[in-house]
């Protein structure tokens, strides 16, 4: 018995031991290649069908984003160190987000880094981050009574484990009264 042939028998083996419902899932053929190509082309669906949910949750969730900024355009944000004079004193505000790709984009990611060049998957998730924390930011200035945040800056860091490829982002800065906002 060749190798082809047992490793077929093993995937018969295999096959015989899962549940019913998962059998709709995989397939059965008679040689390895035919094995191969009527599982591959389900994976590729598979595949196909994460990418298209997780585009749908990353388009809803910028989508969201918009919407949040329009009711924080009250909140003036800078990155000048000092603000104008009649300003209350200021406290240190922040936020932070950790945001993570689905396997599919992450898989896409790790091919890119072998090969080179610009990630474009990678850009789209630092944006989505910074989008994120500066809404947050915003919103803890708003619920603790600021109209500005001055010398606001961003950190990023990278979360990785095994199946796991996130960036965390923070955005931070200090929040102050002022009644002079013309000024950003």
């Amino acid at each position: 018995m060749g190798d082809a042939e047992k490793i077929l028998e093993a995937y018969h083996r295999f096959f015989d031991k899962l549940p019913e419902w998962m059998h709709l899932f995989f397939s059965t053929g008679t040689t390895l290649t035919e094995v191969i190509v009527k599982n591959s082309l389900q994976a590729l669906f598979f595949a196909f069908l994460g990418w298209a949910l997780a585009s749908y949750l990353e388009h809803r969730h910028n989508k969201q984003l918009t919407e949040r900024e329009k009711d924080l355009t009250g909140i003036h944000v800078t990155t000048a160190k000092r603000t104008e004079k009649g300003a209350e004193s200021g406290v240190i505000i922040y936020s932070s987000v950790v945001v993570a790709h689905d396997i599919f984009r992450t898989l896409i990611i790790q091919i890119r880094k072998i090969i080179g060049g610009n990630i474009k998957a990678y850009e789209r998730l630092m944006l989505r981050g910074r989008r994120e924390a500066f809404i947050r930011l915003k919103e803890d200035a708003q619920l603790r009574g600021f109209n500005k945040v001055i010398n606001v800056r961003f950190a990023a860091s990278s979360v990785t484990g095994r199946f796991l490829h996130a960036v965390e982002v923070v955005a931070y800065g200090t929040g102050v009264h002022s009644d002079a906002t013309t000024s950003r």
